[in-house]
């Protein structure tokens, strides 16, 4: 009797070993096609046969990677499922607005123009509301999130027609336009540091490229890759496929932002633009 246990044992864990090898296979096929489809970098796919996942990993760049489970959005995988991006709304001054948006959720746009209503700087604001003179926007620390939101931020400010960012990839270019309407014609003031990345770098340069917003703080992140969320089974790939250009055409990737005034410390960097905000915020 003991005997037939054991080898019932044994068969269950050759079994179950067996099971995780050919799910590792896989998911590396997986992989390996994905990254021949659509992988924005260069590779050599030959070198890659027989390797395993980690190796195959190790041949990407930085910004690709594998967590475990299958996360629905990127969303889930940046930490950014909750709601409450716009972090703080108030008057810094007596006509100067402070917003500042954590990160761009799915919401963030809503937020957004009711944070600029109620501070006196929205299209909509209610006419019993003092009509602010300027904008101080705070992205510092914001790791970026959902682009779609981050242009809805844009499109208060730019333009109609006007270029935000050109999405690059294996297929090509496609630059994204302002569709909104009337601009705000304020000064603006921004804030980043070097946790600024992706969608806040991308509001920062359009912003300052269209806009003559002046940007204050440390250099950015410089994390300008379009990534790409591919369920594998019991784990994610999060490749890179893209890259996101500027107003101007230059590459975000791995340059970050550098701001017009270098400043270091919270305080001091909140201060100074404030007192940049009081001769004008415009280049």
């Amino acid at each position: 009797a003991t005997t037939s246990i054991l080898l019932l044992v044994s068969f269950f864990l050759l079994s179950s070993t067996a099971l995780a090898e050919e799910q590792s296979i896989k998911e590396l096929d997986q992989a390996l096609t994905h990254i021949k489809e659509s992988y924005y970098g260069t590779i050599d796919m030959e070198s890659l046969v027989d390797s395993t996942l980690q190796s195959v990993l190790d041949s990407l760049d930085k910004d690709s990677k594998v967590v475990k489970g299958g996360p629905p959005s990127l969303d889930f995988v940046r930490g950014l499922e909750e709601e409450t991006s716009i972090t703080e709304a108030r008057l810094a001054t007596a006509e100067i607005a402070y917003v500042k948006i954590g990160f761009f959720g799915r919401r963030t746009g809503t937020h957004f123009q009711k944070a600029l209503e109620s501070l006196g700087c929205g299209s909509a604001t209610p006419p019993d509301v003092p009509r602010v003179k300027g904008i101080l926007l705070d992205l510092r620390d914001n790791p970026g999130g959902h682009l779609q939101s981050a242009l809805e931020v844009l499109r208060h400010f730019v333009p109609p027609g006007k270029t935000l960012l050109i999405e690059k990839t294996r297929g090509g270019e496609k630059p994204h336009l302002s569709d909104g309407g009337t601009p705000l014609q304020l000064p603006i003031v921004i804030l980043i540091n070097g946790s600024t990345a992706s969608s806040a770098e991308i509001v920062a340069a359009a912003l300052r490229y269209h806009c003559g917003a002046r940007v204050v703080g440390e250099k950015s992140k410089g994390k300008g890759t379009i990534q790409e969320v591919i369920p594998l089974g019991t784990r994610t790939l999060i490749l890179t496929v893209g890259e996101y250009l500027l107003p101007d055409g230059s590459s975000l990737r791995d340059k970050g932002i550098l701001p017009d005034l270098e400043v270091k410390g919270h305080e001091e960097q909140l201060q100074a633009a404030l007192s940049l905000m009081a001769v004008g915020g415009r280049q």
